[in-house]
């Protein structure tokens, strides 16, 4: 019997590689006419982003859930992975992402080797191969949607990686927000590239307190939401 629950996975058909100016790979989405990550460095957008103004605001808490909001590449995943590795923090990290992309693209990004992680090759195959493992204090799980997060789960930094505005509206409108807001913990964030002025209102109506703070190199300014 056929199942839903197994998203299509893209391909060559449907994105290339583009090396971006810091040397780190993305992708080149044809759906959406829009790389994954900034051309001005995928790698130090999603260091500055998603790392240093999320994961590392929480290094306090004994542990650390996160929920990302667009999958994507794994590059997000995969730092947040090293985080954990590195700090010894026990991580749990859940991914969301209708459109995955398939192995044979996944294979041929350098995130490991840009990293200086080359011998976590295979685990940054695995979050593309596999819906769920666990890596020394590293727990990973990758849904589809919101319907497979159990009723009172909640996590403690959410990664909003959605596309643009201008390419995926849907996903920055209010019950979006509304339902990330009811996922977060309290004094947990929400970090997201985006310095839109609409997302931070529509943030801020959903219970956030949102403060506009510097961008990644190519972006003056990006978002942090916490739940207070």
């Amino acid at each position: 019997m056929a199942t839903n629950d197994i998203p299509p996975t893209l391909g060559w058909d449907d994105v290339y590689i583009v090396t971006t100016r810091d040397g780190s790979d993305t992708l080149f989405s044809r759906m959406h006419n829009a790389t994954y990550h900034s051309l001005f460095g995928a790698v130090g957008e999603s260091k500055h982003v998603f790392i240093q103004h999320g994961l590392k605001t929480l290094v306090d808490r004994p542990s650390i859930s996160i929920l990302e909001f667009g999958f994507g590449t794994g590059l997000n995943a995969f730092l947040a992975y090293l985080f954990a590795i590195t700090t010894e923090k026990q991580t749990q990290y859940t991914g969301m992402e209708a459109y995955p992309i398939d192995s044979e693209v996944a294979q041929k990004l350098n995130y490991p080797q840009y990293l200086a992680f080359p011998e976590e090759q295979d685990i940054f195959l695995r979050m593309h191969l596999e819906d769920s493992f666990s890596s020394d204090s590293f727990h990973f799980r990758k849904l589809t949607d919101y319907a497979h997060i159990l009723e009172d789960e909640k996590f403690d930094c959410i990664f909003f990686d959605a596309f643009a505005p201008g390419a995926q509206p849907e996903l920055w409108e209010q019950p979006v927000f509304d339902k990330l807001f009811n996922l977060t913990t309290v004094g947990g964030c929400l970090v997201t590239y985006c310095a839109q002025g609409e997302a931070r209102r529509r943030m801020e109506k959903a219970g956030y307190i949102v403060d506009r703070i510097p961008g990644p190199p190519g972006k003056r300014e990006m978002l942090r939401a916490v739940r207070q």
